[in-house]
């Protein structure tokens, strides 16, 4: 499948306090186009954040909509549209959407997470 509807795609809610959408767009346990990354499209509600977290390897998440901030290790930095964070394996981070708009982004792994994995932990998390 060259092509890939993001909305075509089942989206997975995380209830509060880390209130969002996940859609797991390519992974290894989805399909078999791409071997080497999983992508992803997340929506982060107003005034929602992620948990704070880490992966075993990279992860780059692009601001599509929205405003607000990540931390990445003892840093913070401020999102708007078109920028993109880069995390190292390892590496506790979050994001914040701290505006009125649902912040919208592509999200990166490598090496490739599954999908049942990326949405695994998520859950796991908004449960604690």
């Amino acid at each position: 499948m060259p092509v890939i509807k993001t909305f075509d795609i089942k989206s997975v809610k995380i209830p509060e306090p880390f209130e969002r959408g996940i859609r797991v767009l390519i992974a290894p346990d989805t399909q078999d186009i791409v071997k080497g990354m999983s992508v992803g499209h997340c929506i982060i509600s107003p005034h929602s954040r992620t948990d704070y977290h880490k992966h075993p390897g990279v992860e780059m998440m692009y601001v599509i909509t929205g405003h607000g901030e990540c931390h990445i290790d003892k840093e913070t930095f401020q999102l708007v549209p078109d920028v993109l964070m880069v995390v190292p394996p390892e590496t506790m981070h979050d994001m914040i959407n701290n505006s009125d708009e649902t912040m919208k982004m592509v999200t990166m792994f490598i090496p490739p997470e599954t999908a049942s994995s990326i949405l695994e932990r998520a859950q796991k998390a908004a449960q604690k």
